[in-house]
């Protein structure tokens, strides 16, 4: 396993290397505007490489659930240059969603909620409900690519909790994202774009929905939660004041810490540091330690939000 992890490392850094100056020349990148966090022209799709080796990987396990989320990252990749428009790529992630979850809905901790066969319509609740998540996340993973580093470093922590707690299959994709990472930390010569955040959010959620028990479930959810939290509290925020919540904006908390002065790769830290006290946590202690832990990197958001960062606004 340990070769396994070293080569997904060489070869993701190699592949993303090399794919750079080529995306450059297609102008297949991503230019600065009002939305944006960056500087300069950087190449999107770099993905390819974490993308390559994880999927490799699978198949060679005989784990072909992986091609569904290769279809969400060609879907992504194609976005990211021509932009499909935001109804046929919710259109698609739900089609997508919903055979998969029905796929594996036996294997998924909700199938341990159905005591009875006949209640076949608490099982199409289940489903849709799984189905829901897998969009959610898939997209709030999307949104959470906004810092160089910042989704990159942070999927690193909690794919390493995955591969603790329910498949070490994902130990190839660790590697993947940290021989990416090394292109991708501040200053940025690459971005992972639309395809590596649709990859990595359909994971992480059947990383989440295969848990082996409902506590396991609970805990990858919590420790994702410094990236995911700070997304859906936007989204809530946003709505409020009556913002089109699929609209791109600035409104983030790491995006107004940036603002505020904090460099790329301080936010980028902290979110990382956050979401390893919690992963350490549960790992060395229980699901009450990832709680109380839940509770303290909470209340460092909110001052992080009234004291540091640039107030959200319009």
């Amino acid at each position: 396993m340990l070769f396994t992890f070293l080569i997904s490392i060489v070869s993701s850094l190699f592949i993303t290397y090399f794919i750079i100056p080529l995306f450059k020349k297609k102008s297949w990148v991503s230019i600065p505007n009002e939305r944006t966090s960056h500087r300069g022209i950087i190449p999107v799709g770099g993905s390819i490489g974490f993308i390559a080796v994880t999927s490799i990987s699978f198949l060679l396990n005989k784990d072909y659930s992986i091609l569904f989320f290769l279809i969400m990252a060609i879907i992504g990749f194609i976005d990211d240059l021509k932009n499909l428009g935001t109804k046929f790529r919710l259109i698609v992630q739900s089609a997508i969603g919903i055979i998969y979850c029905t796929i594996i809905f036996n294997e998924s901790v909700f199938s341990s909620l159905i005591f009875n066969e006949n209640l076949w319509f608490l099982k199409i609740f289940f489903i849709a409900f799984m189905a829901f998540s897998f969009v959610s996340l898939i997209n709030f993973t999307n949104f959470a690519d906004g810092l160089d580093g910042l989704l990159t470093g942070s999927m690193i922590i909690i794919f390493s909790a995955a591969a603790y707690l329910v498949d070490k299959n994902f130990i190839p994709l660790i590697g993947g994202l940290i021989g990416f990472l090394i292109l991708n930390w501040h200053p940025a010569k690459v971005f992972m774009g639309d395809s590596g955040s649709y990859f990595l959010g359909a994971l992480y959620c059947s990383a989440i929905l295969l848990s082996y028990s409902w506590i396991n479930c609970i805990a990858l959810v919590i420790i994702g939660s410094p990236i995911y939290a700070d997304t859906l509290i936007c989204v809530v925020r946003r709505y409020l004041k009556n913002q089109n919540v699929l609209r791109p904006h600035k409104l983030h908390l790491f995006q107004r810490l940036n603002q505020s002065g904090l460099n790329h790769w301080q936010v980028s830290s902290i979110y990382m540091s956050s979401i390893f006290l919690l992963a350490m946590s549960f790992i060395l202690g229980n699901i009450l330690t990832l709680i109380i832990s839940a509770v303290l990197v909470f209340l460092f958001g909110i001052y992080l939000d009234r004291n540091v960062a640039l107030p959200f606004s319009n």
